[in-house]
């Protein structure tokens, strides 16, 4: 069971206050016992800086006071124990993360972020979790949407920006007009709230997202939304770090690797019932 404040809300209100006021770029700051990491190039020596975007529950999100929780901040909380590291979270947009990173703004990026070739010309990687991409729908289903296949074609769509759901989009509406069918009418958002929001009034035929994140809000809106067809894209999640800090990256990898020997890395999947989306089970 997620063990957030969130538990007591319902339909829209429970996804509006879920996820309001979390797209701007102020920091917020959780501590772990710790002093070391000056060799590691980081902005704040001693501090492990991570950036993150706090609209992907139950990945990444926010508390009623503004503290980060989800499966992957009890992840960086525990990387950071083991770097022997305070941590602190700063705060962007999703499509603001990267380039944050590059300008050096925080350390590292643990947030929903899939590792794809494109992001890996810019930084180096440390997958923790497999993923994939959703769909939602409003619960009567009014564009009779089956999942991601050419019942998408001549629809409207809603995803977040500079998310990898956008560039599917893209891909499916491209598929569509190749087979003679009608495009996708897509609309990016840096709010998943809004996205939700719409699809519930009917103003969106479909969100697209991460699979967990769908199956997330669909619990959270009791019935208003559901998810439909099966998820999309195996693919995994990693703590990105700039390529040219390769002490960083090591240290990051040889963190990760001791959560998951003590398990204390399977017992936060058990804790947010990410129990199928464990790393050991990719692929590739």
């Amino acid at each position: 069971m997620l063990h957030t404040r969130f538990a007591a809300l319902t339909g829209v209100a429970a996804i509006t206050v879920l996820l309001a006021g979390c797209a701007g770029s102020s920091g917020t700051t959780s501590s772990s016992s710790g002093e070391g990491g000056d060799e590691l190039g980081l902005i704040k020596p001693g501090t492990l800086t991570v950036c993150v975007n706090l609209e992907a529950p139950p990945n990444v999100f926010a508390e009623a006071d503004g503290t980060p929780v989800g499966v992957e901040v009890d992840l960086a909380k525990d990387m950071a124990k083991k770097m022997d590291l305070e941590l602190s979270f700063s705060e962007y947009s999703f499509a603001g993360l990267i380039p944050a990173l590059q300008a050096q703004q925080c350390d590292t990026i643990i947030s929903s972020l899939y590792i794809k070739p494109e992001r890996e010309e810019i930084a180096s990687f440390v997958p923790y979790l497999l993923s994939g991409s959703g769909i939602l729908v409003a619960a009567d289903n009014p564009a009779e949407i089956t999942g991601y296949d050419e019942s998408l074609c001549g629809k409207k769509a809603i995803g977040i920006n500079g998310a990898t759901g956008a560039g599917l989009l893209d891909e499916q509406s491209a598929a569509c007009t190749a087979d003679g069918e009608e495009e996708i009418t897509i609309t990016l958002t840096d709010k998943a709230s809004d996205a939700l929001q719409q699809v519930i009034a009917g103003q969106q035929d479909f969100y697209l997202d991460t699979a967990e994140g769908a199956a997330y809000f669909s619990k959270q809106s009791e019935g208003q939304l559901i998810p439909v067809g099966e998820p999309v894209g195996e693919i995994k999640i990693g703590a990105a770090s700039l390529k040219d800090n390769t002490a960083l990256h090591d240290a990051l990898a040889e963190a990760f690797a001791a959560v998951q020997e003590d398990n204390t890395y399977q017992s936060i999947l058990e804790t947010w019932g990410f129990e199928s989306l464990d790393i050991a089970k990719a692929t590739s």
